[in-house]
């Protein structure tokens, strides 16, 4: 046999026989001193350990998260991978990433995820998580096999980063030979591994003294004398594993072909699941093979990855070997063109394609992204490098790169079409004056984690404007979205709604596009501004500024447009000058509030000024003095005085003090009395005598209070011998 690469000589008699599930080796899943990364993925076993190199190689950001973190496919059932300490599935095998990884972008809202094998290595039941259970914990999933079915609005992008070369693999002690070629559909005789695995090929034949090969067999063929039929195993990896996808591909038959036990392949032993890159199915078994990624068994044979291939042995394929040997270290046959395929990491296209920077963009997409520049990493795990040179290679947009240029992100690369979303919108809600209104969009979509309601006026014309926006919640299914007219004349807008989930597996949607009308009135405002209160303290005038509307009334109110309605002036400019008086002479301190009340209430809303505006007005008061007609010029005048609040009608008297002045014709002061408080509004005020004949004028001062004005009162009377 031509397996001179050989790590182990073993013979059947003298091998170690490790038993699947006896030994299952250590495997850790990425940690950080501080926080969880800020990238999360699983999926792929093939290409787990490079990445989870790379992750290494990246380390931390600034605040302690890793910048990548690529969790194992093997080990506990699931896995905590955020803050919130909710565990979610370990997704075992790249079908089972991308599935997770579609749930967790709401592309579907659940899934059956194959996971982990357990601690025995035996199937456990697959995980059937929601959107709502995994959205914002996956970011992106390892793939081995690359897209199928592309569609140009897929949601999904698969990033090639590497070459991963592929062969078959058998036990040490392997009846099994090299250089069993690939095959053609065409020739169902030949020994291939297509015949092989199509069940065309299903016996092989040893001397039944000696054991040696002899050769491999059809079913149909009857072992001569002194030869022993022995039946090929011929081995695949566990559901939703890329390797298997890719590797049965290659030998020519389906899914549906194993589903219906119309071929040899199998995917179990001794009652174990078949782990991909894992000799355990191998081990002591002369007539078993298995599909096996060479960049894996390298690592493996060299130590950067835990050891699983229990002494597997790759096998040439047209002569060329898979591996090249210096001392002890194994790698990759640069030259080897047999089986060979890239390894990809599939990510949100969104995400990939945005304009703004993302750490999606920065860890995958084009060649000077941080993965595809982990060149060292790649290569210590056994991958071949990609090219790195093509027209916007550094983009990720190569045209005719898909899969062959690191970090390519074209549309060649896109698969899974979004998922339906629905928006409606409830009737308009107007506020009180009518200026504005609130309508409520109700949304659905995978998961419910919310998103942003845009409504537009004009939908799809070339017109069409945005009008307003609101975020609905995640967990939510509804947004109340204001909408205000702030021009200065009516407003009405048919209105569509697009909801644009948060999440980027699922699609954009639109309401009807005849929408919800809303006619909103134009606004108008009224302020007011400082009030200048009069000399006598009597009455107060100030200036109200309009907007909107310069036609129609102001009403002046105290307090509120519920309380007492002191005015109304008529308004024909933007302008107003408004006095108040007190009522009934009293004293008051008023708190005003103007309401705008336009002439064309159809066209504009009323308004009211946001703030009070306080004016504090004093009584009026009555007052009286009474002095004799004629006074002698031998007798000391005097005068009573009397001074009320408020209404003339009112018996309470004033408080303050007078003082009275006597004034000849000429207006000159002839006697002065002295100072005198009133009480309960009463004075007596006397003078000294006036000793020449004549008329005069007597006039009392009143100083007023806090609520009186000011006053004075005049009296004539004469001074006669």
């Amino acid at each position: 046999m031509k397996e001179v690469y050989k790590k182990f000589v073993l013979s059947l008699s003298g091998a170690a026989v490790v038993v699947a599930g006896s030994a299952i080796p250590s495997y850790a899943d990425p940690s950080s001193v501080t926080k969880f990364a800020e990238v999360v993925g699983l999926g792929s076993d093939t290409t787990m350990d490079v990445m989870d190199g790379i992750s290494t190689a990246l380390g931390t950001n600034s605040d302690g998260s890793l910048k990548l973190a690529s969790y194992k496919a093997v080990g506990s059932a699931d896995v905590v991978v955020s803050a919130d300490g909710k565990a979610i599935p370990r997704a075992n095998g790249s079908t089972a990433g991308r599935l997770l990884l579609t749930v967790a972008i709401g592309q579907v809202g659940s899934a059956t995820v194959p996971i982990a094998l357990d601690e025995l290595g035996k199937s456990r039941t697959s995980a059937v998580p929601t959107t709502d259970q995994v959205a914002g914990k996956v970011h992106y999933a390892r793939s081995s096999s690359g897209p199928s079915g592309a569609i140009s609005n897929g949601v999904l992008t698969y990033v090639p980063f590497a070459y991963d070369n592929m062969t078959y693999a058998t036990a040490p002690v392997s009846k099994i030979p090299s250089d069993i070629p690939v095959g053609t559909a065409a020739n169902t005789s030949e020994v291939s591994l297509m015949n092989i695995y199509k069940g065309n090929i299903t016996q092989v034949i040893t001397d039944s003294s000696s054991g040696d090969f002899i050769k491999l067999a059809a079913p149909s063929y009857t072992p001569a004398a002194g030869e022993t039929s022995n039946t090929i195993k011929a081995y695949i990896p566990q559901a939703g594993s890329g390797t298997r996808a890719f590797w049965i591909s290659k030998v020519g038959i389906t899914e549906g072909n194993i589903s219906n036990g119309t071929t040899a392949a199998r995917d179990t032993f001794n009652g174990f699941s078949v782990q991909e890159h894992d000799g355990s199915a191998l081990v002591g078994d002369p007539y078993a093979l298995v599909g096996f990624s060479i960049a894996q068994w390298v690592a493996q044979e060299n130590g950067v990855s835990p050891k699983r291939t229990q002494g597997a042995v790759l096998r040439t394929i047209g002569g060329m070997q898979p591996v090249t040997q210096s001392g002890s270290v194994y790698s990759p046959n640069n030259d080897w063109s047999a089986i060979k395929r890239t390894v990809y990491n599939i990510v949100p296209t969104a995400l990939a394609n945005a304009v703004d920077d993302n750490p999606i963009k920065r860890a995958f997409v084009g060649t000077e992204s941080l993965v595809c520049q982990a060149k060292d990493v790649i290569q210590k795990y056994g991958y071949a490098l990609l090219s790195y040179t093509g027209t916007d290679a550094i983009d990720g947009l190569t045209p005719g790169g898909a899969a062959t240029i690191c970090g390519n992100i074209t549309e060649a690369n896109r698969t899974n079409a979004p998922s339906s979303s629905t928006v409606s919108l409830g009737a308009p809600t107007l506020n009180a004056s009518g200026t504005s209104a609130t309508v409520r969009a109700t949304v659905a979509s995978n998961g419910n984690q919310g998103g942003v309601v845009n409504l537009y006026s004009n939908f799809g014309q070339d017109s069409q404007a945005l009008v307003a926006s609101g975020t609905v919640a995640a967990n939510s299914t509804t947004v109340d979205i204001e909408i205000a007219n702030t021009g200065s004349s009516t407003w009405s807008k048919t209105l569509t709604a697009q909801f644009v989930p948060t999440l980027t597996g699922i699609a954009v949607s639109n309401s009807q596009v005849d929408g919800t009308t809303v006619a909103l009135k134009a606004p108008t405002s009224v302020t007011f501004g400082a009030a200048t209160v009069a000399a006598n303290g009597l009455s107060a005038s100030f200036t109200a500024d309009l907007t909107g509307s310069t036609s129609g009334s102001l009403k002046i109110y105290n307090g509120s447009t519920s309380g007492t309605l002191l005015k109304t002036v008529s308004v024909t400019s933007s302008s107003v000058s408004v006095t108040v008086d007190q009522v009934n002479g009293e004293a008051v301190n008023y708190k005003l509030v103007g309401e705008f009340v336009p002439s064309d209430a159809d066209a504009f809303a009323s308004s009211t000024t946001t703030g009070l505006l306080d004016v504090t007005l004093k009584n009026s008061v009555s007052s009286a003095v009474v002095i004799a007609a004629s006074v002698k010029r031998t007798v000391v005048p005097s005068a009573q005085v009397t001074i009320k609040d408020g209404k003339a009608t009112s018996t309470v008297g004033a408080t303050g003090s007078v003082i009275g002045i006597v004034y000849n014709s000429k207006n000159v002061p002839v006697a002065v009395s002295s100072q005198v408080k009133l009480v309960a509004g009463k004075a007596t005020l006397t003078f000294a005598k006036i000793a020449t004949v004549g008329k005069y004028t007597l006039k009392v001062f009143y100083g007023g209070s806090v609520s009186n004005p000011a006053t004075v009162i005049t009296k004539s009377f004469s001074v006669v011998k």
